[in-house]
Parts: structure tokens; sequence; C-alpha cells
């Protein structure tokens, strides 16, 4: 199992069955993708692979549960920012590191869906839980990152982002937004950052009439995008 190469289907959007090209790349599991996009003869996949995508059970679960805790522990699945390229035209698979941190549930500025890309926006786990402890911001033009944390007994959701009413051509001129449940609190607020001024901390808190769960999915939908106070 562990030498199982992984399989990937590309699928002509529009097109026949027998049109499906299949490729081969490193074993692993990737549980969420990022962005994909078409350059030259090369299809380009981002994703997180998983170094471990077999967990051991979760020493600290009920036992019914041990072996499905496992998947809810970035620690034990080490995922990491990767990506693959696939040739459509000799067949081949080249794929590579873009971040060595262990990090999952990225998100994009939706303009640049489908298209060539500068910025990835990806939430940092804490060992256990699905409890996010703080975000990433990728460059991956440059290959660096940019780090913000919650703080300890915070934990947020992934981080949609809302483009920038008026905004000019960068990527990244908007917003983040993520849930917040603190802890110490006992309370849960939305949490709005500057994707240009990431590292400065929210811009805004906006305050909930009670707390919510901590979780994981969430998205940004609007008729508008937001304004800056």
């Amino acid at each position: 199992m562990h030498d199982l190469p992984t399989r990937f289907a590309v699928i002509p959007r529009y097109g026949q069955p027998e049109e499906v090209r299949w490729f081969e790349a490193s074993p692993t599991y990737v549980l969420h993708w990022v962005n994909a996009f078409e350059e030259g003869d090369e299809l380009v996949l981002d994703g997180y692979r998983q170094q471990n995508p077999m967990p051991p059970p979760l020493a600290d679960a009920p036992r019914a549960y041990a072996q499905l805790m496992a998947y809810t522990d970035l620690g034990s699945m080490r995922p990491q920012l990767w990506r693959w390229r696939f040739n459509l035209k000799t067949g081949q698979t080249r794929e590579g590191l873009l971040d060595e941190r262990i990090c999952e549930f990225g998100m994009i500025n939706p303009r640049v869906a489908g298209q060539a890309y500068r910025h990835a926006y990806s939430a940092i786990g804490a060992h256990g839980m699905f409890l996010f402890t703080g975000l990433i911001k990728h460059d991956l033009l440059r290959g660096t990152h940019e780090e913000t944390h919650f703080g300890d007994g915070v934990f947020g959701s992934e981080a949609p982002f809302a483009p920038r009413a008026g905004g000019g051509a960068s990527e990244d001129d908007g917003y983040l937004l993520s849930l917040v449940s603190d802890m110490n609190r006992d309370c849960s607020e939305c949490w709005i950052y500057a994707a240009q001024d990431f590292t400065a901390g929210p811009v805004a808190k906006v305050r909930l009439p009670q707390r919510v769960p901590s979780g994981v999915h969430s998205c940004w939908a609007g008729r508008g995008s937001l304004r800056a106070a």
C-alpha cells in the first residue's frame, strides 16, 4: 500500500470519456487542493501532500474512533503545500515541495481560480484536532511566507479571501476572514485581516451573539466586496 503511486485523471471539460489522461506521482493522499492552471504543455496543480497518509490511531481517542480521529490531526498526517505538473505532451509528471511547513485548508483570491496565481493562504493546525492556531500567507512567486497566530486558547477557521471593493490589480488587495473561538473568554468573533498587511493583526473583530463551535470549512459569499472602515 505504501508503494502504490498516486494516480491523477485529467478530464477534458468538453470532450469524450476516452480522452481522459492518467498520470502517476509519488504515493500520498490529499485532503484539500488550492488551485490549478495551464502553463504551456503542462497542467499545474497545487494541494497539500500528506507525508503520512496512513497515520497511526490517535492514542488519546476512544478506541472505536482512534483511527478516524487520526485523520483530524495535522501533526500525524503532516501535510505540506505541494505542486504537481502534468505534461500533456509527454505524459510525464513533475512534482515538488512549495513550503516545508505543516499546513492545510488553503484559500486564494477567487478571481484567480483556474489561473496562474501568486498568493495562497493556509491554516496552521494544533495537534489532536482540526484546531487552527494561525494562518500562513504564501508568496509562490518569491518562495517566501508570512505567519500570524491567533494567540493561546484562540482557534480560527480557514480564511476565505474577499477582494477589496474598487481594489487594484494586485492579487492580494483584499481581506481574509476567519471565524475565531476564544476559549479564554468563551466567545466567538469574525476576525478580518488586510491581506497586504498580514502580520499586523486583524483590522476589525466582529463579536458574534454566541460562541460558534470550532469548525473547518468556510467561504466568503456576498454581492460586493468588503470596504475598509
